[in-house]
């Protein structure tokens, strides 16, 4: 019998590494989300895109059962190592890979390029992909190759979760009016907040967002925007629902 209670949540300073806040409440809150918003049930399968060190992947433990499944990738290995030795052993379908994708923050040294890399699963293999602060760190080629492989290894039902930097006439005038924690800097069809590191912190048009997706096959079901440049709002990043 699988007990969710074995599993101790990863030490303090790696939560720190991503973002710190409230390791469970931030985890607890998305999946909700999942469940209210994109109808995610126990039997299904979830991919979680950027797994970092399993904040998605801890209430999941308790809501998916052993029909169900998780698969999430990341290129931070001490992340990914620590999920591998603590959750997987007591629940073998919670299964976390390293990658060896290049970004200039998070993994300068990295050997393949985002546009470049192949999603090791298999067509049709989720019902849903989690992608939170993954293509707010991604420039535009990436992100076009992510969204075609997602569509390749979801089921015709699939949906998606992703966060972004939304920038619209809102979010501008609010940037103007000195209220956004970014200051984000026009470069072609992106936006970075710092031009030494351009994928530290990257903002996209809306619309340019909306259409990649829409061009893939899928259809925004609901825009939850954030609180990053000054709206009331209880997300950080904006979260857009998608489905096929």
């Amino acid at each position: 019998m699988r007990d969710v209670n074995k599993i101790v949540e990863p030490p303090e300073d790696l939560h720190i590494c991503f973002g710190g806040g409230n390791f469970r409440a931030i985890g607890n809150k998305m999946i909700a989300t999942c469940k209210d918003k994109l109808r995610l049930k126990p039997h299904e399968k979830v991919l979680d895109i950027g797994c970092g060190i399993g904040r998605l992947a801890f209430p999941l433990l308790e809501y998916l059962d052993e029909s169900g499944g998780y698969d999430g990738f990341d290129t931070f290995p001490v992340g990914v190592n620590w999920c591998a030795e603590n959750i997987t052993p007591e629940f073998p379908n919670f299964n976390f890979s390293l990658v060896d994708i290049f970004n200039t923050t998070y993994n300068p040294s990295g050997q393949v390029k985002g546009s470049e890399f192949v999603f090791p699963y298999e067509d049709n293999s989720f019902d849903l992909v989690i992608l939170n602060s993954v293509f707010t760190h991604m420039m535009p080629d990436d992100i076009i190759h992510y969204i075609s492989e997602i569509k390749r290894v979801l089921n015709d039902g699939g949906r998606i979760f992703a966060t972004f930097f939304l920038i619209n006439k809102d979010s501008l005038e609010l940037m103007n009016q000195g209220k956004s924690v970014h200051d984000f800097y026009k470069f072609g069809i992106f936006y970075t907040a710092d031009p030494k590191d351009p994928m530290d912190a990257v903002g996209y048009d809306d619309k340019f967002v909306y259409n990649i997706f829409e061009k893939h096959g899928f259809k925004v079901q609901e825009v939850m925007f954030g609180n990053w440049c000054g709206r009331k709002s209880i997300n950080h990043q904006d979260i857009v629902l998608l489905t096929r």
